[in-house]
């Protein structure tokens, strides 16, 4: 294919509705192009439009601001021409690239260096970080707030008891972390109520954070008189004395995947503990006599394991390699199996659901906020809110057809798995109305806070952030830390 094969063209009004989300404002939604300065030369008139004065090579000055480019003549009617519009003294193509920038969860240096490697202009990194400060972290905690309470008022108007999936994240692994969030789940709709960030300096150490982005994420629906039954959780202990203690309302039951990953356990073993919690309605002595059935399952007996549940409720089965009681394998299984804390754990076993949902949310978090990168409390924040946002529009998306008519599925074949053949329901595509919302509450913001220093003024100076973890500690002179440097090197 020859430059003559490519089908040009014109965007018009329906277009633009197609590619932009709903309800977008026309000053965010309004497309945009790339354009050479050597092409809009050619666009210049070869006389002033005002006075008619001829064109020479001084008759018009380029200046450059951030996004836009602005071209003034040099005659005395100073006619000039601006590619963007504005507002105030700000073009308005520079706040909405970096809204999109920090809606689109993308790296502000990265996507900066971008346009500046391609020789297209664009604000430094201190602008960025400037308008992120004063209007889209705002704009962010405005449109989830706003999100959030529409969710509390329909759990009110239901009235109905909620069952919740709670569970952490930690910003990098181990207890070295700084920023730990917890997030609270409906079961029922899989929709993210609640995130809470905790900084480690908030608490006494980063192995305290989960206990205490738990304990503000039930405050928050308690303020909002959310009537919550059950809550399933991981085993964690704090989490576990806690809910004992000081939530005895509550119904406290453990995700299965985390009792089931405890230990490298066949995976047979491990369908069986599934089994277990779903099939006995939260009665935790039937889960008990099942779980301990394992133990004379695998010798090939198949009754007499308890009165709750007297056999095993399977057919016939094939001849197999059956373990032999007393032998190694066999002591080894019983010890893990007849642990005292976990037999009694697994008499906790939710049966209502499991937050695996959690866990796809917490994937859409490292997209929003990655691990490897470092955020301040605000932009953590607002991150965890913009995952919140995305993950609840799309938690529903419907399984997506062939052109036969046939739901379709992926299969993927996991090295943890041996190669064995994993089958995935492909889904719908993702969408992103929400961003309509964003960028409408960016530039009502803006249109509001006209300047830096009305921006600023209007910033809710009662919210408790922490302070920086370098505060906590003293910091040495410079000359002393150079000084250190140079001489551990020599």
């Amino acid at each position: 294919m020859d430059d003559s094969d490519i089908e040009w063209s014109l965007p018009n009004e329906e277009d633009d509705e197609e590619m932009k989300p709903k309800n977008v404002s026309s000053i965010s939604g309004d497309t945009k192009f790339i354009v050479y300065k050597s092409s809009l030369e050619q666009l210049l008139p070869s006389q002033c439009l005002l006075c008619g004065n001829p064109k020479q090579d001084t008759d018009f000055e380029w200046r450059v601001l951030g996004t836009v480019v602005h071209i003034q003549s040099t005659c005395d009617c100073l006619w000039e021409w601006a590619s963007q519009p504005f507002t105030g003294m700000m073009p308005w193509g520079n706040l909405v690239f970096a809204a999109a920038i920090l809606f689109s969860g993308a790296s502000p240096l990265k996507a900066i260096n971008t346009l500046k490697f391609a020789g297209i202009q664009c604000f430094s990194n201190r602008t960025y970080f400037s308008l992120q400060q004063l209007y889209l972290v705002p704009a962010v905690e405005m449109v989830w707030q706003k999100n959030q309470k529409e969710m509390f008022d329909s759990l009110r108007e239901k009235a109905l008891p909620v069952k919740l999936g709670g569970d952490a994240r930690c910003c990098s692994p181990g207890h070295i972390a700084k920023f730990g969030s917890y997030s609270l789940m409906n079961l029922d709709t899989s929709k993210v109520l609640d995130v809470q960030l905790v900084q480690s300096n908030e608490v006494h150490s980063s192995y305290h954070m989960e206990l205490e982005g738990l304990r503000r994420s039930l405050a928050r629906l308690e303020d909002e008189d959310i009537n919550i039954s059950h809550l399933v959780t991981d085993r964690h202990s704090q989490v576990k004395c806690y809910m004992k203690r000081d939530q005895p309302h509550i119904v406290h039951l453990f995700d299965v995947w985390h009792v089931a990953k405890v230990g490298e356990w066949s995976h047979s073993i491990s369908n069986h503990l599934y089994w277990c919690a779903a099939s006995s309605n939260g009665n935790g002595d039937l889960i008990s006599q099942k779980w301990l059935s394992i133990l004379n399952h695998v010798i090939d007996v198949h009754e007499g394991h308890g009165d709750l549940y007297p056999r095993c409720l399977h057919g016939p089965l094939d001849d197999r390699d059956w373990i032999k009681q007393g032998s190694k394998a066999y002591v080894e299984l019983e010890a893990v199996v007849k642990g005292k804390l976990l037999v009694n754990d697994i008499q906790k076993l939710s049966y209502i659901g499991q937050t695996s949902s959690l866990e796809s949310f917490h994937k859409v978090v490292c997209a929003f906020a990655p691990k490897a990168v470092h955020f301040f409390f605000k932009q953590m924040q607002a991150r965890l809110f913009l995952a919140a946002m995305h993950f609840n529009e799309n938690s529903s998306r419907q399984q997506s057809m062939t052109k036969d008519g046939n739901k379709q599925y992926a299969v993927s074949y996991p090295k943890g798995r041996g190669g064995e053949g994993v089958a995935k329901e492909v889904k719908v595509d993702q969408t992103f109305n929400y961003i309509a919302d964003l960028m409408d509450a960016v530039v009502e913001l803006r249109e509001l806070n006209d300047s830096y220093t009305k921006a600023r003024d209007a910033i809710d100076r009662h919210v408790q952030v922490p302070p920086p973890i370098a505060q906590s500690t003293p910091k040495p002179p410079t000359d002393v830390a150079i000084q250190r440097h140079t001489t551990r090197f020599n």
